[in-house]
């Protein structure tokens, strides 16, 4: 299930408010016992928790949480308390905000979210490598399951799919190619320009690669939390520390802000120390915005920020945009098909279980009666028997799966063998 709102639902403050702490909210989720009691199944997560895995996809167009639940109702409310908690809001107010999917349309949204078809930007390269890192997030912090797993991988080739074979991919779009746009429409080419970028974060590898792209040779970087000298080194820029900001700001072109780590990380004061004489345009990437609002209300200060790459995206062609989507469409259902097989799985088990078991219990009175080497060979060839025996009835669960016909095929396992298994066992 997916609990989540995007640029579509909320306003960018809205969302800005919601996205604090969303990233490192799927450890809180994995940890968090029963809201409102149940059984426990003893698998991974909280035993009796009513979460089995979960992925945060945090962006500046989004806050999604993919969860892999035990149980729908508890899952919801333990998702809307974390947001809440880390937002600082009531789980009220989060819970009216938050729009949930179950089943089939959760992959839909994810690939058409890693393609860049959801994106404010349409067709946007940098949202599917946010994709791929939230998983990876996920793996370091042992929030994923295997389900999510699989639903993120797919996504991730989704995505490598619609960037090779069609125009969205060749466009190379994101928010800061859009942003920069502007700025060149309004002021001129960047090329030549010196420019101080603040952030270090995955954004701000993207904005660099845009700035040399446009002839930008003179990078600076600032960092918040001190990862400036580490960015610098292998992006080709300056690195500017605390003490020598003033200078930066008085003497740059261009500020490009995308740290969002703490908000704020550019006031007013600082601008004032610096000096400066002349106007500077700021473009301001991030979801949680660098800049206070009294930097905002400078006169000499123009603001570049997501309300505005929203309102200059550009459109696409009818043809693109279709060709992509009926790629995505073509993936869901691949990935629906196969979590449809993978439900009889635990079917098949016990199926091969049970067969093998048999030939063992047979094998059991057999090499009493028979030296090594006549024991070794009747093992082989019952072997061989259980896996002929076992080809069509694995083919038949795949086939019957697929159909939604999975329930048949475990009572008849019931009735031919005795095996005690309902459809969904872990």
């Amino acid at each position: 299930m997916l609990l989540g709102v995007s640029h579509h639902d909320l306003e960018l403050t809205d969302l800005q408010r919601l996205s604090a702490g969303a990233e490192s909210i799927a450890e809180t989720l994995i940890a968090a016992g029963p809201v409102t009691g149940g059984p426990t199944d003893g698998t991974d997560g909280a035993p009796d928790g009513p979460i089995r895995g979960a992925i945060a996809l945090a962006t500046c167009n989004r806050v999604e949480i993919y969860v892999d639940a035990r149980r729908f109702h508890d899952a919801v409310d333990t998702v809307a308390a974390a947001l809440a908690d880390a937002a600082g809001m009531s789980v009220d107010a989060v819970a009216a905000q938050l729009k949930v999917r179950v089943g089939a349309p959760v992959a839909a949204h994810l690939f058409a979210v890693a393609a860049g078809l959801d994106s404010m930007v349409v067709g946007e390269a940098e949202i599917s490598g946010q994709v791929s890192r939230s998983l990876r997030r996920a793996q370091q912090q042992a929030t994923v399951s295997p389900v999510l797993n699989q639903l993120f991988q797919r996504a991730s080739r989704t995505a490598k799919l619609v960037q090779s074979r069609t125009r969205l991919g060749a466009a190379g779009r994101s928010v800061a190619s859009v942003a920069l746009d502007v700025v060149e429409a309004a002021e001129g080419a960047l090329a030549g320009r010196t420019v101080l970028i603040v952030g270090t974060g995955s954004y701000a590898r993207v904005v660099a690669s845009a700035l040399r792209a446009r002839g930008c040779t003179d990078l600076q970087v600032y960092s918040p939390s001190g990862r400036a000298e580490a960015f610098a080194a292998t992006h080709g820029a300056h690195p500017v520390t605390v003490d020598e900001l003033p200078t930066a700001l008085k003497e740059i072109d261009l500020l490009v802000a995308c740290s969002g780590t703490t908000g704020g990380a550019l006031t007013a004061g600082m601008m004032h120390d610096s000096g400066r004489d002349r106007p500077l345009t700021v473009v301001d990437l991030a979801l949680r915005s660098d800049l206070g609002e009294d930097v905002r209300a400078l006169p000499s200060v123009q603001v570049v920020d997501l309300h505005t790459v929203a309102a200059n995206a550009p459109g696409e062609q009818l043809d693109a945009l279709t060709e992509a989507q009926d790629l995505v469409i073509a993936a869901v259902a691949e990935f629906e098909d196969s979590q449809a097989v993978r439900a009889l799985d635990p079917a098949v088990v016990a199926l091969r279980s049970h067969v093998t078991g048999v030939v063992a219990k047979e094998m059991e009175r057999l090499r009493v009666r028979f030296d090594d080497d006549v024991a070794a060979e009747l093992e082989q060839a019952l072997h061989r028997v259980t896996r002929s025996m076992l080809h069509t009835p694995t083919l038949r669960a795949q086939e019957l799966a697929r159909s939604g016909n999975g329930a048949g095929y475990v009572a008849a396992l019931h009735t031919l063998f005795g095996i005690e298994l309902t459809p969904g066992t872990d």
